[in-house]
């Protein structure tokens, strides 16, 4: 039982050492550029070593029939080969997430760290051919002359014996004490470990470094253990219990570190690390059929063969692969779903980045997205977003990358540069027929281009309709490691989803925009609809109309009338500059100054000049307002009236159509300005047409204006008509021909007739 027991912890070990080991040999072959990157590998390294090592030592000695030597050798040394964990962790300690100065201005120092462990190894690899030339020497040596030195006699009786026994002692001393240096180094190792972790603020850095401490903890205290037991006198089968604790402690160290590597992307080497654990598991379930199935059934029936056993081994493999090629595939896709499908899968992040960058709604929002999932699916140390007009800088960019239209290492592109291959003219071509200015101007392009892209690795351009409206900026990979084939791929497909993106981020801010107006012009749709009277008061003896058409949405023409108490009717027609929103602010400004001024309210002349001050000193030089402003007498018809560069209304009567005159500057040009003030008789029968100048500038398509003649012959056909009547009649005749124009302005009628 308790071989059975020993054989099959040692095939676990066995099992968890080839997988640390492979995935040790594979970041090793990939990520030499870097030295975190240099000192996982060798952890991986050699803490799976050891326990390759170590179980197969104990598989041979349980499956020999004889007492074979080798299994002794090999436990007794494979512990001086896998000893090299220990710099290895120092190493990684002082070197990640940041470099400490010790590593970063001192090229050998890494070479330094193991040199202990370069000499440990060859004092117990020479040890034994050096102690036996000891020996050898010491039997040449006098054992019973006595030899005078001075006055005194020395005998050197026994000394080739002193001698073997002093140098066999510090051998085995060499070997016992050496375990001080291992544990100072791994002590240090995880004090630099702690620090880091205090130190830095990433979270996910920290999540890293705490997996690998818990379990570099949890193997020096195994390998500590493991080195005391032995000490301890009396105590059964303590060797055994001694290399279980070894080689547990080498899969806790080596198998955090690869937990971390393949679950927690450290280093930024999880997909290449991952694949090698693919591939690993794949080789072991090809080997389990091979034993379980091929072995068996190949030595059955090989010794009833009449060919050797060799041949028919090799037949039944590829007839076994044959028959079981579906199974194996089906057992290949679920270990692939197992560790490359998961949430941690290259595609699949870049899907779930896809799926997140359809639905920002802003370029920060969408920077600030692609900062931190980039930073975090590729490990780069930088990512920023970069869309045309934003600088000269990215201009230049935006115009190189436009010709290259996919993403592009910066190695490159500074190497197209160098060719000239960016450039329309000749200036950058090689050949020796270039003149020498060609020469410098070409040096001076690769300057440039140098500069443009500055610390950037990757720079990917964004293309919509074969243009390109920016592009996205990458720095190198955190660990050194460069950016792979696939993972530029992914960028290519990612930047079609951001142009996307921009596109719909560009049409969404119109739409808001075009909200925010819609829901603006209601709101100054409902001041105006307050400012204007609502209908128009019965007079005896008057009929009184007015009528607005906005040339948008709010229109910026102004008209009112009050009814005075002593039969006094005051009549307001005003047109202010500007459209929409602030049109309607100065046409309430306007309408207030009316009101605050009752004093003067049956003073026309008085009444513009107040106001005129008023917006003067209340408005901008852009802002101000034509008025017409007249009181009527109702008993006789008497109007008194003053203008402010408004149109002169219109008087139709039994004697004919005529235009009033007289008129002032317009109101908030000139601060002190005083206006005139005019008197007409509305007869009876007569009809009196206040209007803006909208009616008259309504156009055609072809630029034709309405134009007053045009509304004197309106007013001549039917002048008369009610007031409401006549009020449709100009405008259905505006409308008819404008058609197919567009009103320039607001148009704006009020007519009063006299009964």
């Amino acid at each position: 039982m308790g071989d059975s027991y020993t054989l099959l912890l040692s095939i676990f070990y066995l099992t968890g050492g080839v997988f640390i080991f492979l995935l040790g040999l594979t970041i090793l072959r990939t990520g030499t550029s870097s030295t975190p990157t240099r000192a996982t590998a060798l952890i991986l390294f050699f803490a799976g070593l050891g326990p390759i090592l170590s179980a197969t030592s104990i598989i041979l000695q349980s499956t020999l029939r004889e007492d074979a030597m080798v299994y002794r050798s090999m436990v007794e040394n494979f512990e001086y080969l896998w000893e090299f964990y220990f710099p290895s962790l120092l190493l990684f300690a002082l070197s990640y997430p940041r470099e400490y100065g010790v590593i970063r201005n001192s090229t050998f120092f890494g070479l330094i760290l193991f040199a202990p462990y370069i000499f440990h190894l060859v004092t117990i690899m020479a040890g034994e051919g050096v102690l036996k030339s000891v020996l050898d020497m010491s039997k040449n040596l006098p054992l019973e002359r006595e030899v005078s030195v001075g006055e005194r006699t020395l005998s050197l009786s026994g000394a080739g014996s002193i001698v073997s026994v002093l140098f066999t002692t510090l051998v085995k001393l060499h070997k016992q004490l050496f375990l001080i240096v291992n544990i100072l180094y791994a002590s240090a190792g995880l004090y630099f470990i702690t620090r880091s972790m205090r130190l830095h603020v990433n979270p996910r850095i920290t999540g890293q470094l705490k997996t690998v401490l818990v379990g570099l903890t949890v193997s020096i205290i195994g390998y500590t253990l493991a080195k005391l037991i032995p000490m301890a006198p009396g105590r059964l089968g303590s060797e055994n219990m001694s290399l279980a604790l070894i080689n547990f402690s080498l899969v806790a160290g080596g198998g955090s570190v690869a937990y971390a590597v393949v679950k927690q992307q450290f280093l930024g080497i999880r997909h290449v690390a991952r694949r090698s654990v693919l591939y690993g598991g794949a080789a072991l379930m090809f080997a389990a059929v091979y034993l379980l199935v091929v072995k068996p059934v190949s030595d059955f029936f090989g010794q009833y063969s009449v060919v050797s056993k060799e041949a028919f081994e090799t037949g039944f493999i590829i007839l076994t692969i044959i028959a079981f090629q579906p199974t194996l595939l089906r057992i290949e896709e679920m270990l692939e779903r197992i560790l490359l499908k998961g949430k941690d899968d290259l595609q699949q992040r870049f899907k779930g980045l896809g799926s997140e960058i359809s639905n920002v709604t802003s370029e920060d929002e969408l920077e600030r997205l692609l900062q931190s999932r980039l930073q975090d699916i590729l490990d780069a140390t930088s990512v920023s977003l970069n869309l045309g007009g934003e600088g000269t800088r990215t201009e230049n960019l935006v115009g190189i990358l436009e010709q290259i239209g996919e993403p592009i290492m910066r190695h490159e592109i500074l190497k197209l540069a160098e060719k000239g291959r960016l450039w329309d003219d000749n200036a950058g071509s090689q050949g020796s027929a270039r003149d020498q200015s060609n020469d410098d101007l070409a040096r001076e392009r690769e300057a440039e281009v140098e500069a443009l892209v500055g610390e950037d690795e990757v720079l990917v351009p964004i293309m919509r309709e074969r243009k390109c409206i920016g592009f996205v900026a990458l720095g190198e990979k955190t660990h050194g490691l460069r950016y792979g084939a696939e993972e530029l791929a992914m960028l290519s497909v990612i930047s079609d989803q951001i142009g996307v993106a921009l596109d719909n981020v560009r049409l969404l801010r119109e739409n808001v925009e075009k909200k925010v107006l819609e829901e603006e012009l209601q709101i100054a749709r409902r001041v105006q609809s307050r400012l204007l009277p609502g209908s128009s008061p019965h007079i005896a003896g008057y009929d009184l109309s007015a009528s607005t058409i906005p040339a948008r949405h709010v229109g910026g023409d102004y008209y009112d009338f009050q009814l005075l108490d002593d039969g006094t009717l005051v009549l307001v027609v005003a047109d202010v500059s500007g459209k929409g929103m602030p049109a309607s602010l100065l046409m309430a400004t306007l309408r207030a100054a009316v009101n605050s001024n009752a004093d003067v309210r049956e003073r026309p002349a008085d009444m513009l000049q107040r106001i005129n001050s008023l917006l003067y000193e209340s408005t901008s030089a852009e802002e101000f307002a034509t008025v017409f402003y007249g009181v009527v007498k109702l008993g006789d018809g008497e109007m008194k009236y003053a203008s402010a560069g408004h149109e002169f209304p219109y008087l139709v009567s039994r004697e004919g159509i005529r235009q009033l005159g007289g008129g002032g500057t317009i109101i908030g040009c000139i601060k002190d300005y005083s206006y005139t003030e005019t008197s007409c008789r509305i007869p009876n029968g007569g009809t009196l047409i206040l209007y803006t100048d909208g009616i008259i500038d309504a156009a055609t398509t072809d630029g034709e204006s309405f134009g007053e003649e045009r509304l004197r012959n309106t007013l001549e056909r039917s002048g008369d008509m009610n007031s409401r009547d006549l009020c449709s009649s100009i405008l259905v005749e505006v409308r008819e021909f404008s058609r197919e124009g567009e009103y320039q302005d607001d148009l704006t009628l009020v007519v009063l007739k006299r009964e």
